[in-house]
């Protein structure tokens, strides 16, 4: 695992790593949080052979606290999870993790691109902020349960 960035904020030590090796709790929990929104859709998710992974790691010492997960793929970077622990989130994390990733895409001459559910606003808003726009929606006919974040 390789440092690519450290700074200090709320008074403590931060430290983004990138690796190959999945966060394994905090996908766990990305994925259990995704299920809520749209079961069907993680599921289809969790079947594809993606390959060209690498996570940036959000850490406060040893302690894990967010990731971003992304993929060289069809001339792109794409982020397919960004994910920062509940109680860490609106403090910048998923921002300075972003911005790792934007200097990795950077390094690799692609361009970023992200994948988040259409009811996911909190997600789309964030991606929005960070100057990525939506180019393609995926509609399909409405099932029983409609989908919104928790």
């Amino acid at each position: 695992m390789q440092t690519v960035h450290e700074f200090e904020d709320l008074n403590y030590k931060f430290s983004i790593r990138q690796s190959d090796l999945k966060p394994q709790n905090l996908h766990e929990e990305f994925i259990n949080e995704m299920s809520l929104v749209d079961k069907v859709l993680i599921s289809h998710y969790l079947e594809l052979k993606l390959i060209n992974i690498s996570y940036f790691i959000l850490a406060q010492d040893e302690l894990k606290i967010g990731y971003g997960k992304t993929v060289e793929e069809n001339g792109f970077l794409t982020v397919y999870e960004l994910f920062i622990l509940p109680k860490y989130r609106e403090l910048g994390f998923g921002t300075k993790i972003f911005n790792q990733i934007k200097e990795f895409s950077n390094s690799l001459d692609l361009k970023i691109r992200s994948i988040t559910l259409p009811s996911d606003r909190t997600g789309k808003n964030f991606y929005e902020s960070n100057l990525i726009t939506a180019r393609a929606l995926i509609m399909e006919e409405k099932r029983e349960n409609s989908r919104y974040r928790p």
